[in-house]
């Protein structure tokens, strides 16, 4: 699987990256619609988190990022986006991941497939 997307740096001491990929997502969703988008967390050091967003479907303008994925291996877990601190909580309980990827809906629900 490929990823393409526009990639930023996070920083995620007391856990302030709801709050600053969160409006990263409503910069982007502006333009080209929630529910059109996945983001992709694929990189931490420290208190550092490389995440990007793309398009489910063809490129993002401005894309800077673009990284081959695995097609298989990936765990699914559905929830609602007001949980969000919560589910990750519950998926780090088992170690550190390698990527994650995230999408949302209008309705309030969220998905996260992520890769150990």
């Amino acid at each position: 699987m490929i990823f393409k997307g526009i990639s930023r740096d996070f920083d995620l001491t007391d856990e302030q990256q709801y709050e600053t990929i969160g409006c990263f997502w409503d910069e982007l969703a502006l333009l080209y619609g929630l529910e059109n988008l996945r983001g992709l967390g694929y990189y931490w050091k420290g208190n550092i988190l490389s995440y990007a967003i793309g398009l489910k479907n063809g490129d993002i303008e401005g894309c800077n990022f673009c990284i081959e994925l695995p097609d298989t291996g990936w765990i699914l877990v559905n929830g609602k986006t007001d949980n969000l601190k919560e589910l990750y909580d519950e998926i780090y309980k088992s170690g550190s991941l390698k990527y994650e990827i995230e999408t949302f809906n209008e309705n309030g629900e969220c998905q996260i497939k992520y890769y150990r």
